[in-house]
Order: structure tokens, then sequence, then C-alpha cells
């Protein structure tokens, strides 16, 4: 049962991101396929601290990217360990407004993501929320910068962790 929710939860993801391709991708040069990787800082409740990493390959059309993840977090600095391994399919809105510092673009986003979690050896349906800001500079116009938070949650809302994630897209 658990191997057949994370398939569903990341086969959900890479179907909407292949399945987009196709229909929009002749619309810009913002269309593209992308691989990310993020590290973060994760707090669960009120004592206990940890980290965690997440893995994705998404598609971008326009200012919409969807994507298929997994990731890992542990959280036992103060208190009851908890880890959990997710496996999500996120969507994310790039808003177009954006500032310029000397050579770098910085935008915002926010995101939303469903799928499931491996949370001490057992499975739950999770979703998280995040929003950050995008940086791109001029001199590597494939590679997007991002500072961002995210809120996960599961199904027993055990965790509830809060994340300051600092990662990087790039494109292909």
């Amino acid at each position: 049962m658990k191997h057949s929710l994370k398939a569903f939860a990341l086969g959900t993801g890479l179907a909407a991101a292949l399945l987009a391709a196709p229909s929009f991708a002749a619309t810009g040069p913002t269309n593209a396929w992308y691989a990310g990787v993020s590290g973060d800082l994760t707090w669960m409740g009120d004592s206990d601290t940890g980290g965690g990493a997440n893995v994705d390959i998404g598609y971008r059309f326009n200012n919409v990217r969807v994507e298929g993840e997994v990731g890992y977090h542990d959280a036992s600095g103060g208190g009851d360990a908890a880890h959990y391994w997710s496996y999500m399919g996120n969507a994310y809105y790039d808003f177009s407004n954006s500032w310029s510092a000397s050579s770098w673009k910085i935008s915002p986003y926010v995101g939303a993501g469903i799928g499931v979690a491996d949370i001490n050896s057992d499975s739950e349906f999770a979703y998280q929320g995040m929003a950050g800001l995008h940086f791109v500079s001029a001199s590597m116009p494939n590679t997007t910068y991002r500072l961002g938070y995210r809120y996960f949650g599961a199904s027993d809302n055990d965790p509830n962790a809060s994340n300051l994630e600092l990662g990087a897209n790039f494109g292909f």
C-alpha cells in the first residue's frame, strides 16, 4: 500500500508536467523542463529542529510550473524524533513582477502541493504550501536560485513542519 501511494503521488506530478508540455510548448522561451534541488532548516512544534532536502523535476509554461518532488526531512533536536520522506506533486505560480539588483532579476512565487509522506514508517496523505523569491543572474539565465518558506502538513497533523529553504532550478 505504501509504495502504491508514493508512486501515485510522484506519478501525478510527473504526468501533469508531461501533459502540459505539448499543449504549451510553443508559447514562448519561458517554456522549459527543469530539475531542482533544495536544502532547508526544519522546525516541528516548539522545539524539534533539523533539516532536509528535496529533489524535483518539472515543466514551466509561462508563469506556471508543475513538478514531481521527493524529499527527506528530520527534526529531532529537542523532543520526539520525527523524520519523513515526502512524495509530492506541486504547482507554482511565478509572478511577472520583478525587481532588478545590478545584474540580478528577483521575482516572487507561491505554490501548493499534495502527495504522500512516510512519517516514522507510517504512510499518510500530505500537503504543503510554499512562497518565496527567485533570483536569476543575467550571466546564468538557465539557473534560478530560490529562497523560500514551506509549510508541510499530514493527515494526522503530525508533523506540522515549517521549512526555510535555499535551492536552485536548472533549466534544460
